[in-house]
């Protein structure tokens, strides 16, 4: 076993933060090729761009099974062949010639969330002393990546095409595997034993199946903490904002860059609007540790959440590319923050070893919203003809981490 906040938990944390910056890159990255894919594919707007959040989505969804799988295969071997996946769907979107195929790569893109599950799950064994600056540091990838990957994509596409930009995302995704050797868990794995289901030999349903069938569901649920959506401190820190965010993310994630281009922007400018998005999440990973010395987490999950709400309705009152980069960077500011403190609230309601499934129950709130941010911005903008309706809605949405924290108080009030 490493030691807590030692040299070797260093190591462990570069390789969560590459897998930040691969998670979040990506995302960016179809946004970019979106326009693109509807044009080449012969589709609507909202078709592609609920592809695009439903990998998030299943991927979310897949991270349920994260602590299973962690206590039967091993974090290394997990993390490992889901970048192996991962990897795999991004070639297969590169081939795709029609819609179907494009979804299927995206189903496989999405074992890259289950991966960053896994990963984000062994964090807390390795650090204690430093834990807070370890959110912080591989949150910073996520700002990274939306820098660098739409300028990254953008070259790649003006040379290669979108074909040869996917495939170089793919390519790029395989050096997961890489680190995913590095890591390994840092607790003695405890043994899982959950009854498996035997063929019957003569075909019969008898009483002794139905019996390992309920305990093999009871167990599933006990490994996966369910007990936590009976907590309300849970509920109301961490899953519905949780939603609000998986939301929000989701429509200025995937429909910024063609918010720029419907308001005149070349594709250059585009591409910088999400890239000055970025900058604002690099900004805000490097001031948090400070934030979080003066503030606690519930005034930053507040300020977060009206800062996201005024920048996304100010998109829609002065649309221009100077005005959408600066909102774009401000909206990132609150997202970026409220995400860290989302992770740091589900370690406050938690115990270390419910973390990872804390953490599963976040991305599975975050991910279902985000297939409904994606596909319902896609549906408003084919609608109306503009995304003024849609980035509106996104700001509304964004209160409910706000609403959310006051109707905590209002339970507190009453049931103390």
């Amino acid at each position: 076993m490493a030691e807590k906040d030692g040299p070797w938990s260093w190591v462990v944390l570069c390789g969560v933060t590459f897998m930040f910056f691969l998670e979040n890159g990506t995302m960016k990255a179809f946004s970019v090729l979106l326009p693109d894919l509807q044009e080449q594919l012969s589709s609507q707007t909202w078709i592609i761009g609920s592809c695009i959040s439903i990998m998030t989505g299943w991927g979310c969804l897949l991270g349920m099974f994260a602590s299973y799988l962690k206590s039967r295969f091993g974090v290394r071997l997990c993390i490992m062949f889901c970048g192996l996946v991962s990897s795999t769907g991004l070639i297969v979107c590169a081939y795709a010639t029609n819609v179907y195929l494009l979804l299927l790569g995206i189903i496989l893109t999405g074992f890259m969330y289950l991966q960053e599950n896994i990963a984000l799950g062994i964090v807390p064994e390795y650090f204690d002393k430093y834990y807070n600056l370890a959110v912080n540091i591989y949150g910073f990838g996520s700002g990274l990546a939306v820098v660098v990957y739409p300028l990254l994509v953008q070259m790649a596409q003006d040379h290669y095409g979108w074909h040869g930009a996917l495939l170089l995302l793919g390519a790029l995704t395989t050096h997961s595997l890489i680190f995913g050797a590095l890591i390994k868990h840092n607790k003695a794995e405890k043994s899982l034993s959950i009854p498996l289901i035997r063929d019957n030999p003569q075909r019969e349903i008898d009483k002794t199946n139905f019996i390992l069938n309920l305990k093999f569901l009871t167990s599933i649920l006990k490994r996966c903490d369910a007990n936590l959506l009976t907590d309300p401190s849970f509920i109301f820190r961490v899953v519905l904002p949780g939603i609000a965010n998986g939301y929000t993310v989701s429509g200025w994630l995937i429909y910024i860059v063609s918010f720029a281009l419907s308001v005149g922007a070349t594709r250059a400018e585009a591409s910088l609007v999400a890239t000055t998005g970025g900058i604002g999440l690099m900004i805000i990973r490097i001031a948090l540790p400070f934030l979080n010395s003066i503030m606690t987490y519930r005034q930053l999950l507040y300020a977060s959440s009206i800062t996201m709400a005024a920048s996304l309705a100010l998109m829609t009152l002065f649309q221009s590319i100077p005005m959408l980069s600066v909102m774009s960077m401000i909206f990132c500011l609150g997202t970026g923050t409220l995400t860290t403190e989302i992770y740091i609230a589900a370690r406050d309601v938690t115990e270390d070893d419910q973390y990872i499934n804390a953490v599963s129950w976040f991305h599975l709130s975050f991910g279902f919203s985000m297939i409904a941010g994606g596909t319902l911005s896609g549906i408003i903008f084919d609608i109306s003809g503009s995304f003024s309706l849609s980035f509106l809605l996104l700001s509304v949405v964004s209160l409910l981490t706000a609403v959310s924290l006051g109707l905590e108080n209002i339970w507190r009030a009453i049931t103390s």
